[in-house]
């Protein structure tokens, strides 16, 4: 093998060296890009994360707000209807109080009366003068 063989042979390694090298680069700078757009996407994501969460904490701050205007509410309400309700129940015993009176009243008037009904209608025909 002459030099100038050797030259061009050197020359060809050097030029595939160089090929793969840039084919090297060209891979590895695909490969940051392609990290640079994930780690983008999860920067977007995360961001977008934080702001529903800032929004969640406001909307739950101000639902029990409302809650709590809507728990005194009725409390204050609960508290200016006590009486009213007191009462109710009060005329609903007495109520039911009466209708078992009256029940136990026309139970016994019945018995009596079915007790002593033979005296009764003599009793009545005497005073009629029926025979």
């Amino acid at each position: 093998m002459t030099q100038s063989e050797a030259q061009r042979m050197l020359l060809e390694m050097l030029r595939g060296l160089k090929e793969d090298i840039a084919e090297e680069r060209e891979a590895s700078r695909l490969s940051r890009a392609a990290m640079r757009d994930r780690i983008e996407e999860v920067v977007d994501r995360v961001g977008n994360l934080e702001t529903t969460l800032a929004i969640s904490g406001q909307i739950d701050a101000q639902v029990r707000a409302e809650l709590d205007a809507l728990r005194k509410s009725v409390s204050d309400s609960n508290s200016s209807i006590q009486p009213t309700v007191d009462e109710w129940r009060r005329i609903k015993a007495i109520g039911i109080g009466l209708v078992g009176l009256l029940a136990l009243g026309g139970v016994s008037v019945g018995a009596a009366l079915s007790w002593a009904g033979e005296s009764v209608v003599s009793t009545i025909r005497v005073w009629l003068r029926i025979p």
